[in-house]
Formats: C-alpha cells, sequence, structure tokens
C-alpha cells in the first residue's frame, strides 16, 4: 500500500511538471490549468479507473476543479462561442447569452440554443438548471455588472463557473490556450493561437520599424450620443486601448491617471488634455450608423477642430461588436490590422486577407462581408459583393472612380460623360445610355448587364426622370447610388463636405477604401483649412456677397430676368462656407434659384454687395457677362459694380482650367469663392488644382 501510494505521488508530481512545462511554453500572467489524474478502486467492478480532474485559475482568479471535461456547455457571450465552435464543440453547448444569436460568426443551430440572460442583467436560474450544464463561461468586468452575482449563484448551485476577460489583445489568445486545454482539444486551439500569435508578431515587427519621427499620437473613443459630452474615452486596462500602442502609435489616455478603463470627459477636457498633441482619433461604435453619424458631426463640429487630428482630416470609424472586428476573441487580430492601417496606412498591409485567412481557416467560412452604405439621397443600399460592371450617369462620379483606380469597372456612361476633360479616352468611350434627364435607353442597359447603376442627383425640376430612373432600375433588379450635393442632399452632411463622404462610400463599395481614404483625407485637410481661415475673418471685415448666373444675363438661355444663386445652392453654400454672407438668404423666396429683374435686384440688394460674383460654365459667356454687368449703366447702382468688386468664376463638370464644386476637384470651388471674396485670407485655386491632378488623376494640370 506504501509503494502504491508513493507510486500515486511520483505520477502526480510528474504529470504537475508536465502541465507545468506546457503552461510555461505560452506564458499566462492570469490563467493556469493542470490536470491531475487520481487513481481510484471501483468497489462494483473490482478494476482500476483513471478519472482526470482539470484545475484552472480563471481570469478572476479564482481557482475552478472540473471533475471531467465539460459535457454540457453555457456560454454567455458570442466571441467566446466563436472560440467553441473552432474547437469543435457546438454540440455540447446547450445554453447560450440572450446576445449571442447577434453573432453572424455562429452556426445556427447554435444560436437556436435556449437563451438563460446575460452577464449584464442575470440569468434565470430556472433555465439554467433544467439544462443540467456542468460548465457556465462568462464574462468578468470585476464584478461591474451581474458577473460576480452570476458566479456566487452558480457557486451556490455547484454548477463550475470559468470567468473570462480580455485587457489586452494577449489575453485573447491566453482565452484561446485555456479553453483549449479545459475541452481537451489542445491540437487546434494550439493552432488557432499560433496562428493569433504570428499575425501579432507581424504587427510588432511593423511597429518596430516605424521610425520616432513618423510615431503618432492618438485618442480612441466611443461614439458620443451628443458629441459635446460625456465622451467615453479607452484608457489603461482596455483591449481596445491598447491596440493603439501595439501598432507603434502612442495612446494619449496613458498619460493620465483614471479610476476606470473608460473615463468620461466633456470636450473641453479632451481639448484641454490632447488638443495640440492628437495626430488621430479613431471612434467606435457597436452600430454603423451611429459610427458613420458621429464620424461626420465630429469632422463637421467648429469645436472639435480645436482639435489637431480634426482640423487635419484624420478622424477615422472602426466597427466594434459581433458585425465589426473589433471585438474579443480571434477576430481581435484582425480589428489589429485595421487600427494599424488606419494610423498607419502607409506601413500597414490591408486587413481584408488577415480576414480572410482567420474565416475560411478556422470557421469554415467563405469571406463575404456585406456591405451597406447611405447615398446622397438617404437611402440604404446593400452590396453582397463588390460591383464589377458599373453604368455612370455623371462625370464627377465617374472622375471618383477614376482617381480609385476603377476605370475598368466602368461599362456604360451617360451622353454628356466624354465632355470631360479629366477623364481617359478608354472611359469616354463606353456604350452611351443616354441621360437621366432626357431619357434613358433601357435597352441598352440592360444589354451592358451592369450590377450598380451610379447616377449624379440633383432633383428640383429633374425630379421625375431621377424618380423613373430609380422605378426603372429596380424593375430590372440593378440596385444604383444616387450622388448629389445641392438640395438633394438628405444625409444630414453639410453640402460641400458631402464630396468627401461620397468618396468613402464609394471606396468602400469598391473595396477601395484605402485609396479613398488618401483623396478624402487629401480634400479633408484643404477642407479644414478653409473653414480656419474663414473662422479666423474679423466680424468688421466680413463682406455681403451676390451670386449670379452668367447664362441669365448673356446668350441664349438670357431672357431679361436675373438668376441668384440663394439657399441650397452649391454656390450660394459656399459663398457663406468660405466666410462671406450671401445677401440672398434674406430674401426669403424663389428656393435655390431666386430669379429677379436687374430693378427688383437692385432694390434688394443694390448698396449692400460687397463682392458681385458672376458665374458660368461657358468661358465665352462668363466674360460675355462681367463685361456687360461692368460697362452697363444700370448695373452701376449696384455697389459692388461700382467699385470694381465683380469677379467671374468659370464652374466646369468638363473643362481644364475650371473649377469645380462636385466630384475631387469640388475643393477649387470652395477656393476660388475664397479667394474671389478674401483675396488677402485665400490663396488662389489653382496650385491645389494642379497638385490633385498630378497625384490622383496622374495628369498635369
Amino acid at each position: 500500500m506504501k509503494s502504491s501510494k508513493m507510486l500515486l505521488a511520483l505520477l502526480v508530481i510528474s504529470i504537475l511538471a508536465f502541465s507545468s512545462a506546457c503552461v510555461q511554453k505560452t506564458p499566462m500572467e492570469t490563467t493556469s490549468t493542470s490536470i491531475i489524474q487520481e487513481k481510484t478502486t471501483s468497489t462494483s467492478h473490482a478494476q482500476t479507473e483513471i478519472q482526470e480532474k482539470i484545475m484552472v485559475t480563471d481570469f478572476a482568479g479564482r481557482e475552478v476543479t472540473l471533475e471531467k471535461v465539460p459535457k454540457r456547455i453555457i456560454v454567455l457571450t458570442g466571441y467566446w462561442t466563436e472560440i467553441l465552435h473552432i474547437l469543435g464543440l457546438d454540440d455540447k453547448i446547450v445554453g447560450i447569452g440572450k446576445y449571442v444569436p447577434n453573432n453572424p460568426y455562429i452556426p445556427e443551430e447554435v444560436k437556436q440554443k435556449p437563451a438563460v440572460g446575460s452577464s449584464f442583467k442575470g440569468l434565470n436560474w430556472e433555465s439554467v438548471a433544467s439544462l443540467e450544464p456542468d460548465l457556465i463561461i462568462v464574462d468578468w468586468y470585476g464584478g461591474k455588472y451581474k458577473d460576480k452575482e452570476t458566479i456566487e449563484k452558480a457557486e451556490e448551485i455547484g454548477i463550475p463557473v470559468i470567468a473570462l476577460t480580455a485587457k489586452s489583445v494577449e489575453d485573447n489568445v491566453k482565452v484561446v490556450e485555456l479553453l483549449g486545454k479545459v475541452f481537451g482539444n489542445e491540437e487546434k486551439a494550439e493552432e488557432l493561437s499560433n496562428w493569433m500569435e504570428s499575425k501579432l508578431e507581424e504587427v510588432n515587427k511593423i511597429a518596430s520599424q516605424i521610425p520616432a519621427d513618423k510615431k503618432k499620437n492618438v485618442i480612441i473613443i466611443n461614439a458620443p450620443k451628443d458629441i459635446n459630452g460625456p465622451i467615453t474615452v479607452y484608457a489603461k486596462g482596455s483591449a481596445w486601448a491598447s491596440i493603439v500602442e501595439l501598432v507603434g502609435a502612442h495612446n494619449l489616455a496613458y498619460d493620465k491617471e483614471f479610476d476606470t478603463q473608460w473615463p468620461k470627459l466633456d470636450l473641453e477636457k479632451i481639448i484641454a488634455y490632447w488638443g495640440d498633441k492628437a495626430d488621430v482619433i479613431i471612434v467606435t461604435s457597436f452600430s454603423q450608423d451611429t459610427l458613420e453619424k458621429a464620424v461626420n458631426d465630429i469632422k463637421n463640429d467648429p469645436r472639435w477642430r480645436e482639435i489637431k487630428a480634426v482640423k487635419e482630416g484624420h478622424v477615422y470609424g472602426i466597427l466594434a461588436g459581433s458585425k465589426g472586428f473589433l471585438d474579443w476573441g480571434p477576430r481581435i487580430v484582425v480589428g489589429v490590422y485595421q487600427m494599424g492601417g488606419l494610423i498607419y496606412p502607409e506601413y500597414y498591409p490591408e486587413w481584408k486577407p488577415v480576414a480572410k485567412e482567420l474565416f475560411e481557416k478556422f470557421y469554415g467560412l467563405s469571406y463575404e462581408i456585406k456591405v451597406e452604405v447611405m447615398d446622397s439621397a438617404g437611402r440604404k443600399v446593400t452590396f453582397e459583393k463588390v460591383p464589377e460592371r458599373v453604368i455612370i450617369t455623371s462625370s464627377y462620379w465617374a472622375e471618383v472612380l477614376h482617381c480609385l483606380g476603377l476605370d475598368d469597372k466602368i461599362v456604360g456612361i451617360d451622353k454628356y460623360t466624354p465632355k470631360d476633360q479629366f477623364l481617359p479616352d478608354s472611359v469616354k468611350q463606353k456604350p452611351q445610355i443616354g441621360s437621366v434627364y432626357k431619357g434613358i435607353n433601357w435597352e441598352t442597359v440592360a444589354g451592358l448587364e451592369p450590377d450598380l447603376i451610379v447616377m449624379g442627383l440633383w432633383w428640383g425640376s429633374f425630379e421625375p426622370k431621377e424618380k423613373e430612373l430609380f422605378e426603372r432600375a429596380e424593375e430590372l433588379n440593378i440596385p444604383v447610388l444616387a450622388f448629389g450635393i445641392p438640395d438633394s442632399n438628405k444625409t444630414g452632411t453639410e453640402m460641400p463636405y458631402e464630396n468627401i463622404r461620397i468618396i468613402r462610400v464609394l471606396g468602400k463599395v469598391f473595396d477601395k477604401e484605402r485609396e479613398a481614404e488618401e483623396l478624402a483625407s487629401f480634400l479633408e485637410h484643404y477642407y479644414n483649412q478653409a473653414l480656419e481661415i474663414a473662422s479666423k475673418i474679423p466680424e468688421e471685415e466680413k463682406k455681403n456677397v451676390l451670386i449670379v448666373y452668367g447664362s441669365s444675363i448673356t446668350g441664349k438661355y438670357a431672357t431679361g430676368t436675373i438668376t441668384v444663386s440663394t439657399r441650397g445652392s452649391a454656390y450660394a453654400e459656399t459663398a457663406e462656407l468660405v466666410g462671406g454672407h450671401n445677401l440672398a438668404f434674406d430674401v426669403n423666396e424663389g428656393g435655390p434659384y431666386l430669379k429677379l429683374d436687374l430693378e427688383k435686384l437692385i432694390a434688394y440688394f443694390g448698396d449692400k454687395t460687397d463682392i458681385l460674383i458672376v458665374v458660368d460654365w461657358e468661358a465665352e459667356r462668363l466674360n460675355e457677362a462681367v463685361e456687360k454687368i461692368k460697362s452697363d449703366p444700370s448695373w452701376q447702382e449696384i455697389k459692388a459694380v461700382k467699385e470694381g468688386n465683380v469677379v467671374g468664376i468659370l464652374v466646369s463638370s468638363y473643362k481644364k482650367d475650371a473649377t469645380a464644386l462636385y466630384g475631387p476637384r469640388f475643393i477649387t470651388g470652395i477656393y476660388a469663392f475664397g479667394h474671389a471674396i478674401y483675396p488677402e485670407y485665400y490663396p488662389d485655386w489653382e496650385p491645389i488644382y494642379n497638385e490633385i491632378l498630378q497625384k490622383f488623376y496622374k495628369i498635369e494640370g
């Protein structure tokens, strides 16, 4: 007997030593696992049986002993369920948390298991007991929610609980290893953990190669309901906060001591702490709509522009939770690449190949992520895959696709696009399908077999024809994205800024997000610079502006009434954006195109107009209109004409050496208007124009 006990002791010591060696191979700060084999004699069968006990230190610091490998599991969160699925344990799951069915990466048969509650609001213990679990897997939040209560109640009724958390990206790897050992599937767990570690090693290597003078300061926040605050900042102790440091940047929240990993701060405090230091702001949300709205609101709010990152156009959104990659579990590795690419696009590879590899290798899923976007009409459009055959009915948006390197996707154009001097012949020679406003040849459209129509959106007098396009395209089952800047814009985004949003939307749809972000950030920089200039113009130097259309003054379209640009027109809104006051806004009539005879125009605005801007899309007609105004005595009653402050601006969809207010060239129009009204504050538009053409159109200005 004595020798048997000795043998047993030696056996236990040997196994413990072996288990310890396995644990040391991948150090785990907060968890450990060991298997103890005890020899017992069966009284009924007179034979010796070996029973395994599994001892675990979980992430709550609790020693948990399992008498055997669990066969009936309740798991309360989707990300840990994903790991169980990868380990081949779907059939062992008997109950789930109430939010697990929201996870798109879990099989339907698992989602249909009985829901027993959540770590946040507690469990239905009658349901738990009826499922007869031999293990509950719960999140650990330090007892902040119902996690502590769940553990205590389970212990009372004798159900083992393992509490898991992730305060760092590496913790997710440790969870994989822990669960692999608990369920006796170390081989598959090691395959997954090794893959995760290999990707993180690549990240470490990239981060180590970023020069010190290129290191960026980052703030990561949750999308606020009110952009004034309170705003949740991710600080020390948050896994997402740690990603900033992991990819080679510096999380500015690490410089402050907070009593929580998610401090709530008002905007003034954020500006005071980090306003002049933040190079990048990362916004997160579990909702794509909330995320997009928050990012747009932050970018367009003048108070936020006191923060360096906002001023320079470096505010980015990352979708969190089960619909994205910024989450606990294996998908967090993809989230690391996403964040790295946003902060350092010049250093990090695209994240989508990482996602594809993860899903196909471990989840058994093909990489097909639905993309949902909103067009300027406020319509939500979902894409199951990247469009391959596109018809464009506006050359402005054809220019965006050209800048993104997507000429080969365009299979059809409208009748006016061949006039565009910024597009290559390969695009301008595509089959023509007519035009929205004079009629579409739907037989030609059907013959081209498009999987997307990108249309220009104007509304107003064109609305019936645009509605007709929507209806016919729907009949043919062709998705439509409608983009416009003036009164057609129903997104809530400021009119000129809508151009930048559209570029990002098209980048997302065509899986060209990195190229789109480069173009959008370039434009955003100059856009914010224009806003900053406008904010610094002294009140006493503000000028009253009137914008008239040259085509209404001379040429075949002139009718004796003068068309004035007012609220809802891109021209009118741009004059306000650069710091001028559009006098037509003071007249409550006429819609975006106010029509007045000269006498009434003088009566309304004659003695107030500091600058008179004439716009046209034909250079010759523009010059004629400007000369007519200057030489006609009747116009001399207008203050701006009398003082020689009449400026012509050529705005054209098609022609070189002209400004624009739509598409990538919209920024030239902003600076043309700014320079016309305040030449002492705004630089000329032509250097910016040349830079855009060389950098994104690959042509000389």
